[in-house]
């Protein structure tokens, strides 16, 4: 089970980083660019990808963990993990942020939560999925 936890980890990891890529590169950077808050020279341009993909590191242990903890080794089982790990974790980060900086518009702090939550609610999904994988074949 050991190397099964660190593939699903893994596998967890690049799922987050290419939706997230995806997402917050992509399909909603203007959103983001649009919805600055008034704090000017936060961004860095570019950003420093070492560090973002080092991020994705403890999260995908703790996604991993978590859909580990609730059993539900299989796609629907971790996507729902995800996604409500997801919501939940962006919710209190991105309130206690509004709440504190200038970074962001208050449309994106409610926006980036739901964001979040397809992003690690799809790599909950892959990481259900590998930890079910069975060693021996057989019907289940």
């Amino acid at each position: 089970m050991k190397a099964r936890f660190v593939q699903a980890a893994l596998a967890g990891m690049v799922t987050i980083a290419l939706f997230g890529g995806l997402l917050y590169g992509v399909i909603f950077a203007s959103l983001f660019e649009s919805n600055r808050g008034s704090a000017t020279g936060v961004m860095k341009t570019p950003p420093d990808l070492l560090w973002v993909g080092l991020a994705h590191v403890p999260f995908g242990l703790l996604l991993t963990l978590v859909v580990l903890w609730r059993g539900e080794t299989n796609a629907r089982g971790g996507a729902l993990t995800g996604a409500i790990l997801g919501l939940l974790m962006a919710a209190s980060y991105d309130l206690s942020q509004y709440g504190t900086t200038n970074l962001w518009t208050l449309k994106l702090t409610l926006v980036e939560p739901l964001i979040t939550m397809v992003m690690i609610g799809a790599a909950g999904a892959v990481v259900g999925v590998v930890l079910g994988w069975r060693t021996t074949p057989g019907p289940r």
